[in-house]
């Protein structure tokens, strides 16, 4: 009896080569992801705005050319609808700044990129009227300050064409990549998340057909290959740990040839055995261990010197 669905994803012609540098942007999916990326020899940039779930709040990101009209104050600390509660300060000035060199910073590394990851995690966006747009964090605003809608794709689509001419603009070589956050939105509702990724299904289909962009199904594989709950946390929303491995592994079956794939193996094991807590550092196998791992690790470095450690 079969216990899942045979699928796999079709094998990409573009390919993650190690030296590559890969951007990411999106959900708390995302950051899944990119800490893998990063474990296995990656040069990798992600969320430098925070964990961003909508579309258009995304694509503000690179739209936007004043960041001072995002800038709004909760108590005694400035925020701003473009970035997430994490990026904050005392004043106005230094947010600000800090924006635009964040803004900067995240051009810099698209236009270094070989692959950019955007991962989308809901169509619900949070309209605040003053500042005329999609709040990537409504920043513990009361929700009269906001109107929830449920965003059309053809909304969606527009801002994300302007967004991929930008991007495009900025690096006619990067390989982008779409997939859908797997994470469900239950407080939105359960029949109004499906709703809401239906809708990003289709934006990331209408890329796909329009331009050269690549789609991953991450959402696919936990809904439709995983399908049980013993891949997903205790919340029941957020998947586990073996569950975004198991994603990752196809994102390498996709991505990456045998020999890249054989590389980042050997990543894995060296940092593994890097960070392996010694109950006696002091011993003299302990001591040694850690001798022989680092000779290794700089025997493993010299010959393959574009790995980012």
């Amino acid at each position: 009896m079969k216990l899942q669905l045979d699928f796999h994803p079709e094998i990409s012609n573009e390919k993650i080569q190690i030296g590559n540098k890969i951007t990411l942007l999106g959900s708390c999916f995302s950051d899944e992801i990119a800490i893998r990326l990063r474990n296995s020899g990656f040069h990798v940039v992600a969320n430098p705005f925070g964990t961003i779930f909508h579309p258009t709040a995304l694509a503000n990101l690179l739209l936007t050319t004043d960041v001072e009209a995002s800038v709004i104050k909760r108590d005694d600390l400035f925020f701003s609808w473009l970035a997430a509660g994490s990026i904050y300060s005392a004043s106005k000035e230094n947010l600000v700044a800090k924006l635009l060199e964040l803004q900067n910073y995240l051009i810099e590394s698209i236009s270094t990129s070989n692959f950019l990851f955007v991962t989308f995690g809901t169509a619900f966006a949070y309209e605040n009227e003053k500042y005329g747009s999609v709040v990537a964090n409504c920043h513990k605003f009361p929700m009269s300050n906001f109107q929830k809608v449920l965003s059309s794709v053809s909304e969606m689509d527009q801002d994300w064409n302007l967004t991929l001419e930008k991007i495009y603009a900025i690096n006619p070589n990067i390989n982008i990549v779409f997939t859908v956050s797997p994470v469900r939105h239950i407080k939105d509702g359960i029949i109004e998340n499906n709703r809401s990724k239906a809708r990003l299904i289709e934006l990331t289909n209408r890329f796909s057909e329009m331009t050269n962009t690549i789609y991953f199904p991450s959402y696919e594989i936990i809904i439709d290959v995983l399908r049980d709950y013993r891949f997903y946390k205790e919340d029941l929303i957020h998947p586990t740990n073996q569950a975004v491995d198991y994603i990752y592994k196809q994102l390498e079956y996709v991505f990456m040839d045998k020999q890249t794939q054989e590389i980042t193996e050997q990543v894995r094991k060296l940092k593994a055995n890097q960070k392996h807590k010694i109950l006696y550092p002091e011993s003299i196998k302990s001591v040694e261990f850690e001798s022989v791992n680092n000779e290794k690790i700089a025997d493993f470095l010299k010959n393959n010197p574009q790995v980012f450690w």
